[in-house]
């Protein structure tokens, strides 16, 4: 495996630092050989960025790719936003040898280069693609057998899928598959591709931010799931900071969020505490007392097992 060079983004290490201590609690655990390293600016953010300035918009994201191509390595997310910014940068100058003389012209002002070579991903398809669900299944300790896990992928996730290539837009099912890998039940429901809406924080649009959030929590709470278990910090702050001011307003619809490396945190042995669960602001106690309570459960064949070499045996 090639080394890679993890890209945090603004949002985790100012918001959530709990995303960034399981994403390297993970990382560490797994043996994966990523690095930090020094340069990194904000990626910059597309919907506020892009739309004031363009040529900043592209010339900060090329620099942040040149970084890693210079140096070899690829780039590994825990930011799907992060993610797709760069990687449609990258796929533009790419495919524009014209735009990409005149960043190249820019950059080397800087000492800098964009080549374009790195491999850009997020953390959901470098674990599918890269490390592989077998592999997940080896490590684990502790699987979620008979937990209910809705997944909400991010618009980001997987758009534009030209430059991502990640996974099918209009059917993904990566982040899925890992959920199965880890023995839980990915449900199925009408609003898991619909945006979370935390954009319309950014653009002083707070109560329809509160609708979108509203809309995918209701739903959950009506098929029963066990917890929202996202992969954007982002999303993490619409249904996890949003959900939380709900219900200092009286709206207590319960759903815990849980990011991607909190959960294959936990089934790699790290207790809730250790991972920072304890900080987010919406509960995480309901799903973890469930795991833990069909972890004392027996299996469904230790019944049939007694059965044929118990007291009672036949024979």
């Amino acid at each position: 495996m090639r080394e890679f060079a993890v890209f945090w983004g603004c949002t985790i290490q100012a918001r959530f630092p709990f995303i960034e201590k399981s994403t390297r609690l993970v990382l560490e655990s797994f043996g994966l050989p990523y690095r930090d390293i020094d340069g990194f600016t904000c990626c910059p953010e597309k919907s506020l960025v892009n739309n004031v300035d363009r040529g900043a918009f592209v010339l900060t994201a090329a620099r942040n790719v040149a970084l890693v191509d210079e140096l070899g390595l690829d780039l590994v997310s825990p930011c799907t936003g992060c993610v797709s910014n760069l990687a449609t940068v990258k796929g533009e100058l790419n495919s524009d040898p014209r735009e990409k003389a005149e960043v190249n012209g820019l950059l080397r002002e800087a000492g800098r280069e964009f080549k374009g070579t790195s491999k850009l991903q997020h953390l959901v398809p470098f674990f599918h693609d890269t490390v592989g669900i077998h592999r997940i299944k080896q490590k684990i300790k502790r699987d979620f057998s008979g937990m209910r896990i809705a997944l909400h992928y991010g618009c980001h996730m997987i758009r534009p899928s030209h430059a991502l290539k990640n996974d099918d837009p209009l059917n993904p099912v990566k982040f899925d598959n890992i959920i199965r890998g880890l023995g839980a039940e990915s449900l199925q429901f009408m609003t898991k591709l619909m945006c979370c809406g935390q954009g319309l924080d950014r653009v002083d649009a707070h109560d329809r931010a509160l609708d979108f959030a509203r809309v995918k929590l209701k739903e959950l709470k009506a098929i029963g799931a066990d917890a929202l278990v996202l992969c954007c910090p982002s999303c993490f702050l619409q249904f996890d900071n949003n959900q939380f001011l709900m219900v200092k307003e009286g709206e207590k619809l319960g759903v815990p969020i849980i990011y991607f490396t909190e959960l294959l945190g936990l089934a790699l042995g790290y207790d809730a505490a250790e991972l920072g669960m304890t900080s987010h602001r919406i509960d995480c106690s309901p799903f973890i007392a469930k795991w833990e309570a069909l972890a004392g459960r027996p299996s469904p064949s230790a019944g049939i097992e007694a059965g044929l070499t118990g007291p009672s045996a036949l024979g």
